[in-house]
This record gives C-alpha cells, structure tokens and sequence, in this order.
C-alpha cells in the first residue's frame, strides 16, 4: 500500500511562507475549519493531512484515511491556497513508536505539494504532546517552526461528533454530514400512500426527502411497467439513487433524510415483469446499488388501504391479491440483502375516525424513526 498521495486537481501551493495542519479527522469540524482559515490567512498557503491507519478511530467508524481524504479534497475544491494531501501510517510503527517514521513522512508530504523547497514552514497543531514530539524531530535548519493553536476558541472535539453525530450536527463540516446521515426509506405496494407519508415525515422534522423517481420517468417517456426494458430499470436504479444521494448532500440535510422507494423496491418490479436473461443483466448493477445505499431505517406499509387509480402503475397488477403478492416479494428482496433488522412494518390500525390508519401509521412511523435513529423527529 502507497504510503501517501497527491491532489490530482491542484497546482502545487507557492509562496515563501507555508502552513501545514495535520490530523486524524475523523470527521473535519468546524473548529478544525476554523483553525486551517487562520493557517491560510497568516501564510500563502496550506497543506492540510489527514493520517491514520487500518482500524484508527476513523476506521471504525467506515471512515479510513483515503476516504477521509477524498472528503476533505472536496470541502476544500474551491480553495486555490489550500491543498490537500493524506498520510497511511500502515506501514510505519503505531503512535508513540512510530514519530521518527511520521516525521520523516509529513516533512515529504508537505514538499511534494509545494513550489518553492525552501519555503518557511509552520505546522499547527491543538496539542502540546504532538508539537514537543515534532520539535524534537524536525531538521533544525530554521525553517521548519510548530504553532500551538488555541482550541478554546471553537469547543468542539471529533470524539464528541463519532459519539454523538445528531447532537453534533451543526459542527460538522457539510462534506463530512453525509457519512452521519440517518437514511430513512418508505417502501410498499401501489396506492399504500408512500409518497405522502414520506413528504408528511420529511415536513415534521424539517428533513430532505426523495420523490419516487420511477414514476418521472414512466410519465415523462410515457412508458407503463409491462413496456420497460433493461436500459430503462438501468436509468430507474441510477434516477432513485441519485435523487436519494442529492437529498442527502443537500444544505437541507439536518441529519435525517427520508426517501420514496430505493433500488430494491425497483428489483421487485424487474422480477416481476424481466425475464430470467434481462434480470442477470442487471443484478450486479442491483448487488452494487443497494449495497452503497446503507439505509438506516425500512419502513414498509402493507397493502392495507384502497387502490386508487392515480394512472400510474399498471392496472393489470392493482387487485389485492398482487398487491400483497408484490409485498410478500419485497419482503423477499429485503431480507436476500440482510436488511430484515432495518424494517418496521407500519401496521398500525386507526379507529373510527381514521378507518384506514393513515393517522395511526404516522404516528408509528415517528415513533420508529426516533427509536431506530435516534433523531428527535417528535421534538421531544
């Protein structure tokens, strides 16, 4: 395994005067945002490092250094002064053994990525431990100096935000937000009243939410479920899941987004309606998909209320007989991928004045998404 890294897509840093902030970032915060802006504002550029190894902090929560590094190329894309790199520690002694190998390692790094080799070099860090151990290591030519920077300032802490992501959120550098969402995906048979439940939550906790993207599609080509062919369930898979991902980069996102349908409610439609030669065409771009979605919470709604005829899905399939047979299917294709433990089952049945529970399903649905997520979608 390669030991460091380049930014692809930016020149290297110029100037005479270079800062260098350094760390796990698992995940990059505010503070640490506000820490970098004052390197750059008291020198002519920045390179800032995340370092870590296989099963650091970051790890353990899927957040391993190349991928840390990718995030942080891109909160920091429109930044020409700053320049982002990564150090893995893999093949080097674990802290404390490994500071002779760091040292040596974050000195290369910060040179590959500037200009001038000759430039004066100031590395900022929050502790004091970290700047003694780089004082004593670094080349005593003059050029290398270590800043102690004043953490009071901005009192938040990576530890804070890996226990507690949804206390936390506003900390979190908006990049980073994406791998502590809370994925929530409404899923069920033809006139169950997904769409509204999923824009009835979405509005309750002030979340982002998906639209079913199949039914765009369907209307927009003006193409019914028995006409749909392998190339269209390929733009159906990609169409749900971007429309997912778009929501959940969204500025909107507080930390919880709720999405109509996913890929493996569109599995369902192209098991039922493909044959057996078309559906092995798609079944690893299936596999890949629902394997990257990582929902969080599986709400399913059974087919318990009354067909309406909105003209969308075909008429061939709206008995109730198919209805709880595309159900029992979905049930299906949810556990072959191993996420039975992600599902409720909004069964709820209301009373007189909600005959179809459409009330009562809500309020189970709140119910399962602040138990199963953890957000406070009550506002308890």
């Amino acid at each position: 395994m390669r030991t460091f890294a380049g930014n692809l897509y930016k020149d290297d840093l110029v100037g005479d005067k270079i800062g260098v902030f350094f760390g796990t970032l698992a995940p990059m915060h505010v503070g640490h945002q506000a820490e970098i802006y004052k390197a750059a504002a008291l020198n002519d550029g920045v390179v800032v490092i995340a370092s870590g190894y296989t099963g650091d902090r970051g790890y353990q929560i899927g957040l391993p250094v190349e991928k840390r590094f990718r995030y942080l190329r891109e909160a920091f894309s429109d930044e020409t002064a700053i320049k982002v790199d990564y150090i893995n520690e893999d093949a080097i002694p674990q802290m404390p053994d490994g500071w002779d190998e760091w040292t040596h390692i974050l000195v290369t790094t910060v040179q590959r990525n500037i200009v001038n080799p000759d430039a004066k070099i100031t590395f900022y860090t929050g502790e004091e431990n970290y700047k003694h151990e780089l004082e004593k290591r670094l080349p005593q030519t003059g050029q290398f100096t270590v800043s102690l920077m004043d953490r009071t300032v901005l009192k938040i802490s990576a530890t804070a935000i890996r226990k507690s992501p949804i206390a936390n959120w506003d900390y979190i550098n908006r990049v980073f937000r994406r791998h502590f969402t809370k994925k929530v995906t409404v899923m069920g048979s033809a006139s169950t009243g997904k769409s509204t439940l999923v824009r009835r939550l979405a509005r309750t906790s002030n979340s982002p939410f998906s639209e079913e993207y199949a039914r765009e599609y369907q209307e927009r080509s003006n193409v019914s479920d028995d006409e749909l062919v392998v190339k269209d369930y390929i733009r159906l898979i990609q169409g749900q899941y971007d429309a997912n991902s778009q929501e959940i980069n969204s500025p909107a996102n507080n930390g919880l987004t709720i999405f109509d349908t996913d890929a493996m409610v569109t599995k369902v439609y192209a098991d039922t309606w493909l044959n057996e030669a078309d559906n092995a065409q798609l079944q690893p771009l299936f596999d890949n998909t629902i394997d990257e979605e990582l929902i969080d919470l599986i709400l399913v709604i059974p087919p318990v209320t009354p067909y309406v005829d909105d003209g969308f899905r075909n008429m061939g399939t709206a008995d109730q007989d198919s209805r709880w047979e595309f159900h029992n299917k979905l049930l299906r294709v949810i556990a072959q991928y191993g996420f039975m433990d992600k599902v409720v089952l909004l069964d709820a049945k209301g009373d007189s004045e909600d005959p179809y529970g459409y009330y009562a399903r809500y309020l189970q649905a709140l119910d399962a998404i602040q138990e199963k997520t953890g957000f406070n979608i009550k506002h308890l």
